[in-house]
């Protein structure tokens, strides 16, 4: 004789868990589209903050609420001559805006 070993509410209760639990993991993966998506936004939104001519928005650093991108370029202000400048830029993924902080000096 073969041992029962899940009963038919058993097993329909151990889908069920089983079909929640994937459910969930799903709400808290994002696809490789989404996270293009937020690393496109964060990098204009970047360089059009940061002012610079020829600017170059380094790799993405994630944060749970931001992203921070270093960007390079150069200032086009007439006084600045063409200098190569350097800012941090903090993209806020909620409001999607960017905040521009230059590095201070030690």
């Amino acid at each position: 004789m073969v041992p029962r070993l899940l009963t038919f509410r058993g097993l329909r209760t151990a889908s069920a868990l089983v079909i929640l639990g994937l459910a969930g993991q799903q709400a808290f993966a994002a696809s490789d589209d989404a996270w293009k998506e937020l690393w496109k936004k964060s990098e204009a939104a970047c360089l059009k903050a940061s002012g610079f001519n020829q600017a170059k928005a380094q790799s993405p650093v994630d944060f749970e609420a931001a992203v921070l991108r270093v960007v390079t370029g150069r200032y086009p202000q007439p006084h600045m001559k063409n200098a190569p400048g350097t800012v941090y830029c903090l993209y806020d993924k909620k409001s999607g805006k960017a905040e521009i902080a230059e590095p201070s000096a030690p």
